[in-house]
């Protein structure tokens, strides 16, 4: 696997920043009109990318009478599963239109396809990377598909065993070294004692060679700014224009205040995790030299007298040795007079 990976114009990698996915998945309920606004305001809130889901009903439900029941708009609401995704599907056209805007609104454009013929279409479109959701996490004939496709695979772990994890990343890399796998848990929308987010610590000790992130079903932006502190270098967060809409994941989605918090938040955090060194910033060395105190003298000082507790004080003053030196200085002889307060340095003692 590599360290550095290249999607579209982005470098994703330990080193760079965090790249943030706006999950737009199924909130653009089958309008496009809707998922350009999402575009549109996803670029504006400073996310990376935004990303979608592209499937064939048909190809994607087995049973068409299945009832499929979620929150929506305050209430519980029980639907058909296939008209539903039904629903939500796009045409080649309008996935076309749709990945035109987002180049021309300067965003990455994304998706999680579902199927074959879906990947070779969005092939034929100019995809520059796939998303594999959880549920297809042990779908290999799929994931095999993808992998030979040459694209970088993001890849969410939901679910998953360290023995499928294993299988999934020994597989995929028989095929590309170009893949991302983020944290997941499978919830909507998950509770905080659920969330594991140190498993990524795990993670990265386990795969070293993994870019790892996280793809965070929880309600609000902080656990997944708490993920960046722990090494997540992808974020995947869901997202809609207004939590009243109507539809299965509205009303856990981040909406656009929420995520210009999650986007601020994690670039905040990247400047407070800092380097791991060690040291204090120059600019903080400028305040020692205020706030540190030093050695004057206590009182009068004569030449020829000892430095002690009795000859000396420690206390705040733009002259004298700081504290650090005491050790060296205590029992020397004085020099020359000194007045009282008057900083004491290493150069006014005669060292024996």
């Amino acid at each position: 696997m590599t360290s550095m990976i290249k999607i579209g114009k982005h470098i994703i990698s330990e080193n760079s920043p965090t790249f943030i996915i706006a999950e737009a998945g199924s909130n653009h309920n089958g309008d496009l009109s809707l998922a350009k606004k999402m575009v549109k305001k996803a670029y504006e809130l400073g996310c990376d990318c935004i990303k979608f889901q592209t499937y064939t009903a048909e190809e994607f439900c087995a049973d068409k009478t299945k009832k499929f029941t979620f929150q929506s708009q305050g209430k519980e609401v029980t639907v058909s599963e296939f008209e539903m995704f039904k629903n939500l599907e796009f045409s080649r056209s309008q996935w076309i239109e749709l990945m035109e805007y987002c180049d021309e609104t300067g965003i990455l454009f994304l998706t999680t396809v579902q199927d074959k013929p879906n990947l070779n279409m969005m092939l034929d479109l100019g995809l520059k990377g796939i998303k594999v959701g959880s549920d297809d996490f042990d779908n290999l004939p799929n994931i095999i598909e993808y992998a030979k496709s040459g694209l970088p695979i993001i890849l969410s772990k939901g679910m998953a065993t360290v023995s499928e994890v294993d299988r999934i990343i020994n597989t995929v890399s028989k095929y590309t070294s170009k893949l991302i796998v983020l944290h997941c848990v499978s919830l909507y929308p998950t509770e905080p004692s659920l969330l594991n987010i140190s498993q990524i610590i795990t993670l990265k000790k386990l795969y070293p060679e993994i870019i790892w992130g996280f793809s965070d079903h929880s309600i609000g932006p902080l656990a997944s700014i708490i993920s960046v502190s722990l090494g997540a270098k992808v974020i995947e967060k869901h997202f809609t224009l207004d939590h009243n809409l109507p539809g299965p994941d509205h009303w856990f989605s981040l909406d656009t205040s929420e995520m210009k918090e999650l986007v601020d938040g994690i670039r905040f955090a990247e400047k407070a995790i800092g380097n791991g060194k060690i040291n204090p910033s120059e600019k903080e060395l400028e305040v020692k030299k205020i706030m540190r105190r030093r050695i004057v003298a206590a009182r009068d000082i004569k030449p020829g007298e000892l430095l002690s507790e009795e000859t000396v004080k420690f206390k705040r003053s733009d002259s004298g040795s700081f504290l650090e030196n005491w050790d060296l200085m205590v029992g020397q002889k004085v020099k020359h007079n000194i007045s009282e307060n008057t900083g004491i340095e290493l150069s006014d003692l005669l060292f024996s």
